[in-house]
């Protein structure tokens, strides 16, 4: 059935929205004052725009999720003074606390260190548009409220990225693996003489890169438009689309939509974490799709996750390549995309760990991080934002959604 789709006006509606939430709160960290405002904020616009609405509350420690690196960087030093004074055992232990930390906490996104850190509330708002008939299945539609702390690194000199962060990282596991092998090696009788100045000359020089982890985020957020507070304005889009021809014959029949925006999504999935181990059920008592949105910065890029959280959690294949096929029939051609390793993860991974089938839509390159990046930086305002990747976004959700329905009523 033939839909009416105003996107010219969508769009200009979801960025006038984000421009004017980041202009009000141009900082949005988890659990800050303005982060729960703009949660209060987007409550009232739910509760006015949709059936229903309500708000979750969840306890999160947001400085955890990147406070993790200031633990390694401390660690890194005194293993890297033990084995300097050939206390080679010690060195060795201590070494290996840092990739513990990282890789729980970091890779895998685990809550692990988070009690050494102070609580904070978060709050995800969810706003619900019913179908007419009995529901058989729904879509949640997300984007997360919250912006990231500005990184250092990509903030003044973005070009470096990735050579400080892999050189950091690989300091940090290349001296745990050195100091147990030369361990290992003085065990056995076997001269480490040679090995071990090898060692100490690359792990002196590696710990200058190190150190600077100590300083890649700053305690300010971003204003956060493109990641992510415009994709929650694409989210509300779709659900006031579907509002509005509710009881019309191209309405939905039999499938509910869930319009949310989580929060301390940049503290580690916290928020979408929350809301699925409330609901965990329900999600399972009625055939549950997340339609999830990240960073809508270049149309070119647009493309469906494959993988997510580091890439070790794999997206819903089937969903991917119908939210592919969707945006072909309608004339965009979309990639699909891993996720890459360090580039940590969305809010999409969080459901599918559960075993809801999930995928992220996203209009940036996980992998470059060139001159002129808004992502993560204070450069992230409305400008930032590519208004063609917005409308193509919002077109693809409701003709995939429209699609789901279809399935049911056919």
């Amino acid at each position: 059935m033939h839909m009416k789709i105003n996107l010219t006006r969508m769009t200009a509606d979801a960025m006038q929205l984000t421009e004017e939430v980041t202009t009000r709160w141009t900082s949005r960290i988890a659990g800050s004052p303005a982060c729960l405002a703009c949660g209060d904020y987007l409550l009232d616009t739910f509760t006015r725009d949709y059936d229903g609405a309500e708000k979750q509350e969840f306890k999160v420690h947001p400085a955890s999720f990147l406070g993790y690196m200031k633990i390694c960087v401390v660690l890194y030093f005194i293993a890297l003074i033990a084995f300097l004074f050939h206390q080679l055992l010690v060195a060795a232990v201590v070494s290996s606390i840092p990739i513990i930390i990282t890789v729980t906490h970091f890779f895998y996104f685990k809550e692990v260190i988070d009690f050494l850190y102070p609580e904070k509330l978060g709050q995800n708002i969810m706003g619900t548009i019913e179908p007419s008939g009995e529901v058989k299945r729904q879509v949640i539609i997300s984007g997360h409220h919250d912006s990231a702390h500005i990184f250092n690194f990509l903030e003044n000199d973005p070009d470096s990225f990735g050579r400080k962060t892999q050189l950091s990282i690989g300091g940090i596991f290349g001296l745990a693996i050195a100091t147990w092998l030369t361990w290992s090696l003085s065990l056995m009788g076997i001269s480490i003489l040679i090995p071990y100045y090898g060692f100490a000359a690359v792990f002196v020089f590696l710990s200058i890169y190190v150190y600077q982890l100590w300083h890649f985020h700053d305690e300010q957020g971003t204003p956060g438009a493109g990641d992510n507070m415009i994709c929650t304005a694409i989210a509300m889009e779709v659900g006031k689309h579907f509002k509005s021809i509710k009881g019309d014959p191209s309405g939905l029949k039999h499938t509910r939509i869930i319009v949310t925006s989580w929060d301390a999504e940049e503290a580690g999935l916290r928020g979408a974490r929350a809301y699925v181990k409330a609901n965990k059920q329900e999600l399972h008592d009625v055939k549950t799709y997340n339609f999830n949105l990240e960073c809508m910065y270049d149309h070119a890029e647009l493309g469906f996750l494959t993988s997510d959280l580091n890439s070790f959690v794999p997206m819903s294949s089937q969903m991917v390549d119908e939210c592919v096929d969707v945006a072909a029939s309608i004339g965009y051609s979309m990639k699909k995309n891993p996720f890459p390793l360090l580039a940590g993860g969305t809010d999409a991974a969080e459901f599918a760990k559960a075993g809801i089938e999930a995928t992220t839509l996203a209009a940036m390159s996980w992998t470059e991080r060139g001159e002129g990046i808004a992502y993560h930086t204070t450069s992230d305002t409305i400008d930032a934002v590519d208004p063609i990747a917005v409308s193509r976004s919002i077109e693809t959700a409701i003709h995939y959604i429209r699609r789901k329905d279809e399935q049911i009523t056919a």
